[in-house]
């Protein structure tokens, strides 16, 4: 009854209105029928493959007919996949659709020697300098903090929903995810987290091509270090975010691998939400971005290789395209380009034992895309803020329960383009330990951080993050 109960739960908490009107009883009812056939199909194949294999001990027997076993063995085949398909706990059924949940309930708890941007979200370390002011300094060295939270405790949704004949038998896939991210209603107490759309978007794919219409991660910079789950270090080497979109992708194979196209037309704003017009003014409360009349534009193209008989080897390059354009004008600019290039590439070195993934990344104005410390126009002279970085992180995994990970992550602004106070570079030195006893995880990260400054002194922070995960 399990299946029963999810679904049950679930529309309780998604759809309080129905269940006023009285409709929930009646989907309940409708599911407990469904349920009752499923087990009595379930039931039905079991029973049929035990009189299967009966038949076939007879046929492989003494005066048997090989072919007769041949046949049975097929047919036996057959109905085990059959029975792997069947339903399990966490999948449901609505209509012609498949539905699964999975996900996981976290804790973090950090501690931080001085105090950073944020206590749970990190972007930068305060400046230790006493003479910087809020914003820039902490008012002096060695503040410390510890927070704990269970912010990044997720659930998903991925559905199936079979094929579509008259639109040339496409597949059709999508994907709900959500966490606790969201911030909510301003003065809100930490448990009060509000809910954060992660994922929310619709696959049409026939064969090798597919089209994604809704909201999911960039196609630059597909890749994450391990540590700092929360920002997965944007503003510290990391690039890309998610946003709406629309994305066509293209594989096509090339000797023993494959080479894949991506592109997408997505939202300009929908991370900074950047508005530079004054408060008041005709153009104030709209995002910049939107107010270009033109999308951001980005595309990828990778090639994924087996190597040495290992897992693949993948290597990608990326290039980023937007426009923000405010209607005041900013220091006698009102256009201002955003472009960003890069790659990124994964290198399995033994086996699955030992492997090295990194990314690395050149642009201007790319805060909306998590770059440049966060840092896009310097308002004050109408330059955008040129920024280089990227990241590298090598992992070992001595025994199937344990994987350390050691990496260097760095976003380095063009101090030129920066006012005083600025943000000059982020340097991250970290160590990350995962402990996988499955469906139960550990991980324990350590990261040295520097942030540089224009015109005052370093902020460096040791940080410490820890937490445990159950996984479903």
């Amino acid at each position: 009854m399990r299946p029963l109960v999810a679904f049950a739960l679930v529309a309780v908490c998604a759809a309080p209105a129905r269940a006023q009107n009285g409709d929930l009883k009646q989907e309940i009812e409708e599911l407990k029928r469904a349920h009752g056939a499923l087990e009595e199909k379930i039931r039905r194949q079991e029973a049929e493959i035990e009189s299967l294999r009966q038949k076939l001990a007879s046929a492989r027997g003494p005066g048997g007919d090989p072919a007769e076993a041949r046949e049975l063995e097929r047919s036996i085949d057959e109905l085990v996949a059959a029975s792997k398909d069947a339903l399990r706990w966490k999948d449901l059924s609505a209509s012609a659709s498949k539905l699964r949940f999975y996900g996981h309930l976290r804790l973090d708890a950090i501690y931080d020697d001085s105090r950073p941007s944020n206590t749970q979200t990190i972007g930068w370390v305060l400046s230790e300098d006493g003479d910087a002011p809020p914003g820039v300094g902490a008012g002096g060295k060695n503040r410390s903090d510890l927070t704990i939270h269970p912010r990044l405790t997720r659930l998903g949704l991925d559905v199936d929903g079979g094929t579509i004949s008259a639109l040339g038998n496409a597949a059709v896939i999508g994907k709900l995810e959500i966490d606790f991210y969201n911030s909510g209603l301003a003065g809100q107490s930490e448990s009060r987290s509000a809910i954060r759309m992660r994922h929310a978007w619709a696959k049409l794919a026939w064969g090798d091509f597919s089209v994604l219409a809704g909201q999911t991660a960039d196609v630059i910079s597909p890749l994450y270090p391990v540590v700092n789950p929360d920002l997965v270090m944007w503003g510290a080497g990391n690039l890309g975010d998610r946003r709406p979109q629309f994305r066509p992708e293209f594989s096509t194979p090339v000797g023993e691998g494959r080479l894949l196209f991506q592109g997408e037309i997505g939202l300009t704003g929908a991370d900074d939400n950047q508005d530079l017009d004054s408060p008041g003014s005709y153009g104030a409360g709209y995002r910049d971005g939107e107010t270009s009349g033109l999308p951001t534009l980005q595309a990828r193209t990778a090639l994924r290789t087996p190597i040495l008989g290992m897992k693949d080897l993948e290597a990608g390059l990326w290039v980023h395209r937007a426009w923000e354009n405010p209607d005041e004008r900013i220091a006698g600019e009102t256009r201002f380009d955003s472009e960003a290039y890069g790659f990124d590439v994964t290198i399995p070195i033994h086996e699955d034992v030992v492997w090295l993934k990194g990314e690395g990344f050149a642009g201007t104005n790319v805060d909306d895309v998590r770059g440049g410390i966060f840092q896009g126009i310097n308002r004050a002279t109408g330059d955008t803020i040129d920024s280089m970085g990227g990241w590298i992180e090598v992992s070992v995994k001595p025994v199937s329960w344990y994987t350390v990970s050691a990496g260097y992550s760095t976003d380095d602004p063009d101090n030129d383009d920066l006012a005083a106070g600025g943000r000059a570079a982020n340097k991250i030195w970290y160590l990350g330990n995962r402990f996988r006893f499955s469906p139960v995880e550990f991980g324990i990260d350590y990261l040295h951080w520097t942030t540089e400054y224009v015109g005052f002194s370093d902020g460096t922070d040791n940080r410490v993050q820890a937490y445990v995960s159950y996984q479903f």
